[in-house]
């Protein structure tokens, strides 16, 4: 191998590695818009073990096949850091529409926590589960919000006594969701959906009166 060959490889090599942490680096500070160098140096690799291939440098060649398989699975593990960022983002876009209603703040709570517990380079398959089964869990919660505006919208329309009042079962389906966060270990975030249940209650009692009352109207009307 000439000396000005084996110069340009490691020229190659130290570029290679100072883009590869410089990227890390970033990532671990949580600026997902830098571009992942992966791509870019499995190419340099691979043209690399090409030319040492055309002058029969299998050795060294083996060399740079094995980096080329390294950084292959740093960019799998790159693209499934990605998919879960993407995820959160999308959460919080979400939540943030649900916002708008003041109980909605546990919900915020939950999407912090998740935050704290998921460490950037440390993806697992059960926290992939996770974020599945509290994707199905902030659903229900939707649902349950959207039950309450509509409620409350149509009693703005017209009678209450034409509605019926979903409060009940608003109530149990926090007390559903609160079960499947103990259920993934999220105690501290099942343990603030008793805010939610506790309001909801509050608002079936102050319903029934506001029931009791329209009927009255009604009786004395007819």
């Amino acid at each position: 191998m000439s000396e000005k060959f084996e110069n340009d490889i490691l020229e190659i090599i130290n570029r290679t590695e100072k883009m590869a942490r410089d990227y890390e680096l970033a990532i671990k500070k949580g600026e997902f818009e830098k571009e992942c160098p992966y791509p870019k140096i499995i190419k340099m690799y691979e043209d690399i073990g090409y030319k040492l291939n055309e002058h029969r440098w299998n050795e060294q060649a083996v060399i740079f096949n094995s980096q080329i398989k390294f950084y292959n699975k740093k960019l799998e593990k790159d693209k499934k850091l990605r998919e879960i960022e993407a995820q959160k983002v999308q959460k919080k876009k979400k939540f943030e529409e649900l916002h708008k209603i003041k109980e909605i703040d546990t919900v915020r709570a939950v999407i912090d926590s998740l935050d704290k517990e998921q460490e950037i380079l440390n993806f697992e398959e059960k926290k992939k589960e996770k974020i599945e089964e509290s994707e199905e869990i902030f659903n229900m919660i939707g649902i349950a919000e959207r039950l309450a505006r509509e409620y409350e919208q149509g009693i703005k329309r017209g009678s209450i006594l034409r509605l019926e009042c979903p409060y009940e079962k608003i109530i149990e389906i926090y007390k559903k969701a609160k079960k499947r966060f103990e259920s993934i270990g999220w105690k501290e975030e099942s343990s603030k959906l008793i805010e939610s249940i506790w309001y909801y209650n509050e608002k079936l009692e102050k319903d029934k009166v506001l029931r009791e009352i329209e009927e009255k109207k009604f009786i004395k009307e007819l």
